[in-house]
């Protein structure tokens, strides 16, 4: 028992100063990779996914308050440069766009764990600071979305409430169910999200209502992602551009669902009144 606790102690002690990278290849001659890589499992998950669930707030508040304008000139440009495709088509190249710089950014987010003694903060901060980032991004490119439909970014709120939503659709933490909006113990009517004359604090009121819900899904979801970005050998790197690509992509799918319901294209709205 002893034993076991001294080199659990050592492994340990590799990990924090050589990262996961170096305590692997260390580890991987006297044959205890392992015991390294369970090691790495008593990592405090529930404080990586509480430091992830606290940013992810303060990134969507930040987004909104920092970059709504400008994401409305850059929505605005790229339908002037985009001018030969169809709004629908114009929505999923935006996403497409935005997915494939979330991949890149993503992978320079993998290179400390290709690295032995970068050591496991280091690689931790990487991650969970792109994790931060891809929050910022998706906020952005929801609000691009809801300016494409003709949504005032202004409206912080309303706005705060739609990429809170489209980010619990992704995560599995909410969903549409026929004329409503569940998450968790909450129900949304699509008619009042719809209707944009909800007041503010009514906004902030639901907001804060299903915040906990969501954000504990999304940063479960997160967290797990976060440490396969801790692999070695520069698979880190791939898995780092391959999740961050699938997360943002994933998000722009149930963007475009969420406000096909709330503020649907016009010929979309025709169809459903006929």
């Amino acid at each position: 028992m002893i034993g076991k606790l001294t080199r659990l102690a050592g492994s340990g002690q590799r990990l924090a100063t050589q990262g996961v990278s170096g305590a692997l290849i260390a580890s991987a001659t006297r044959g205890r990779t392992v015991e390294t890589v369970a090691d790495l499992g008593g990592l405090s998950v529930s404080a990586l996914m509480e430091r992830v669930g606290t940013g992810i707030f303060t990134a969507i508040d930040f987004a909104i308050s920092q970059f709504a304008s400008d994401t409305a000139v850059r929505a605005d440009v790229t339908r002037i440069v985009r001018c030969d495709l169809d709004p629908r088509a114009l929505e999923r190249q935006l996403v497409r766009d935005v997915a494939w710089r979330s991949a890149a950014r993503g992978a320079v987010s993998g290179i400390p764990a290709v690295i032995p003694a970068a050591g496991t903060m280091i690689e931790l901060a990487a991650a969970v600071a792109d994790s931060l980032a891809l929050t910022v991004t998706e906020a952005r490119m929801v609000l691009a979305l809801a300016h494409l439909r003709g949504l005032d970014l202004q409206a912080t709120a309303l706005r705060r409430l739609d990429i809170m939503i489209v980010l619990g659709m992704a995560a599995g933490a909410a969903e549409i169910d026929g004329g409503i909006i569940r998450i968790g113990r909450e129900e949304l009517s699509i008619a009042m999200l719809r209707s944009g004359t909800m007041a503010p604090e009514t906004a902030v009121a639901l907001g804060s209502a299903i915040g906990a819900d969501v954000v504990r899904k999304v940063a479960r979801r997160r967290t797990s992602g976060i440490l396969v970005r801790l692999l070695p050998c520069g698979i880190s790197i791939v898995a780092a551009a391959w999740s961050d690509w699938r997360l943002t992509g994933s998000v722009g799918k149930q963007a475009v669902a969420y406000f096909d319901l709330v503020a649907p294209m016009p010929e979309l709205a025709a169809s459903a009144r006929s």
